[in-house]
């Protein structure tokens, strides 16, 4: 149980943080792990995090603690803005595409690709190492329908992945429709990948709630129900814009049950995070299954 991010701007703005610890990165990290047991980093998606701050959140937080770590954008084929990254790897670019404004992991040189592979790896191994990584979160655009090109591009970096648990979300419902569903399915039980089960607003091509167990453990990631998630070029807050009512959080009480029982360990995350609606949401289902188990 946690939330897609600790230092969004909305929690840290909200009541979910004491007075003293909103300014304090470590008071910080450390109230949160006393609320709840998981957290999945959302930083390493927006910028090539140093080795350096996975150690410090690994010294500021107990031994049980878990990170799920969110794939960098060039890894899942989303736009970064190279200014933000390592001088190292942004000069592996050529100089149109390291001035030009934020530029697709799939339209990078293979080798600018794979210097952010290989930055990337070492701050994820660093919670791998000490036992504390939850999972590595794979989740490619919105918008993206079916096709092999996808299961291709899994393999060639299968070196990487193969050491990690790995989580992979879908954001078109196509994956699952009967034709694809088996094999996409399928590739991912193979290799011990997780489907991610998502929940959001159900609109145009976004996919259904349904449950697929692919791994022995297994991620139900709560997006809210925003139909603003769609947009083209929406901003996180608007789109993560969703508080979940106390009925929408018990509906997926029986469902939680049900897949923990089938799995060694479940992470449920709430990514509703615009104006703290994550951290509320979490600590009121925490209520509920604690109420009914």
């Amino acid at each position: 149980m946690g939330t897609c991010s600790w230092a969004d701007r909305g929690v840290v703005a909200s009541d979910f943080y004491p007075r003293g610890t909103k300014t304090d990165p470590r008071t910080r990290l450390a109230h949160y792990a006393g609320v709840f047991p998981a957290v999945e980093v959302d930083a390493s998606y927006h910028a090539l995090q140093p080795l350096e701050r996975a150690q410090q959140w690994l010294d500021w937080t107990p031994a049980s603690f878990r990170f799920g770590v969110k794939a960098f954008a060039w890894l899942t084929r989303h736009e970064s803005d190279p200014r933000r990254l390592p001088p190292a790897i942004a000069a592996l670019l050529p100089p149109a595409l390291r001035s030009g404004g934020p530029v697709r992991g799939d339209r990078v040189p293979q080798e600018a690709l794979g210097a952010a592979w290989d930055h990337f790896a070492e701050f994820v191994n660093a919670f791998a190492r000490s036992g504390r990584l939850g999972y590595v979160l794979f989740q490619f655009p919105k918008g993206l329908g079916y096709s092999l090109d996808l299961f291709a591009y899994l393999e060639a970096w299968a070196p990487y992945l193969r050491d990690w648990p790995v989580a992979v979300e879908i954001r078109h419902k196509e994956w699952l429709y009967h034709r694809h569903r088996e094999a996409f399915l399928g590739f991912l039980r193979e290799r011990g990948y997780a489907y991610v089960v998502p929940d959001m607003a159900q609109v145009q091509y976004l996919p259904p709630p349904e449950v697929e167990v692919t791994a022995g453990w297994s991620v139900i990631r709560l997006h809210g129900r925003n139909p603003a998630l769609i947009g083209r070029r929406v901003s996180t807050d608007q789109a993560y814009d969703y508080l979940y009512s106390p009925q929408e959080l018990q509906e997926w009480v029986g469902t939680v049950r049900q897949v923990a029982s089938r799995v060694g360990s479940l992470y449920l995350m709430f990514n509703n995070h615009a104006r703290g609606q994550a951290a509320q949401n979490g600590r009121e289902m925490q209520a509920l299954l604690f109420a009914s188990g």
